[in-house]
């Protein structure tokens, strides 16, 4: 929870897999505000914002391949989009918002958010064939082709994008790349002797120049600005 205004602060949120619903519960003006932000495969820049008020912010991070079991639509051209809950999760919204206004304490939020999601939840939507494609992606951290992806999952290129777009709004190999994107960064940030080169034959990049295009391509920034601003935003 906070109040009062803070000075912005400049920082970045990165694509990273997933889409999020946020609620902003208001106390002061009595009212709940809410946003479900589906995939990014774009950083974008971000300043702190000033709250007036007392406002406390509940959020739900779901795998970009699970939160279909939970949606009301399809995901189709929702790429970087934010959308509103009522026409993203309507019946979610319609039961977890006046629950997490009249609960104060985190952890009797979380167990609400928790069985509201678990008594919606639609098992049947996730299209396994997607699911096995992000598992073999996963597996092999992105590098494989989608031509070997298809032939892993035994569905057309035509089929598998349809699939993927009505999912998570994204085709299946710029959902991929995001893979491999994320796991370079994990390893430029956690590593102390990060190597680019040998980023390049790990993460099967064709060469220096195609791991800074692509890296840059999501992160707006080439991986030394991008080390050098994560140490001054801590």
């Amino acid at each position: 929870m906070h109040g009062g205004k803070k000075e912005g602060r400049q920082g970045i949120v990165i694509p990273d897999t997933c889409m999020d619903v946020i609620f902003d519960i208001n106390y002061s003006r009595n009212a709940i505000s809410d946003v479900f932000c589906a995939l990014d495969d774009t950083s974008q820049m971000s300043v702190g914002e000033s709250f007036p008020d007392t406002v406390a912010t509940f959020a739900i991070r779901f795998y970009a391949w699970t939160a279909c079991v939970f949606s009301d639509i399809h995901f189709a051209g929702t790429m970087n989009g934010r959308l509103s809950c009522d026409m993203v999760i309507s019946d979610i919204k319609k039961a977890l918002a006046p629950l997490l206004f009249d609960i104060h304490g985190m952890e009797g939020k979380i167990q609400a958010a928790e069985k509201v999601l678990l008594e919606r939840m639609e098992k049947n939507k996730a299209d396994p064939n997607v699911l096995n494609a992000v598992y073999r992606m996963l597996e092999t951290r992105g590098r494989e082709r989608i031509t070997e992806i298809e032939g892993y999952t035994g569905v057309s290129s035509r089929g598998l994008e349809r699939a993927f777009q009505r999912q998570m709004g994204i085709a299946p190999k710029a959902f991929s790349s995001l893979v491999r994107y994320q796991l370079l960064w994990q390893e430029m940030v956690s590593s102390p002797h990060f190597d680019v080169i040998d980023a390049v034959e790990k993460y099967g990049y064709t060469d220096q120049a195609h791991l800074l295009h692509d890296f840059k391509r999501h992160h707006l920034m080439t991986p030394a600005q991008a080390l050098e601003f994560a140490k001054t935003y801590r």
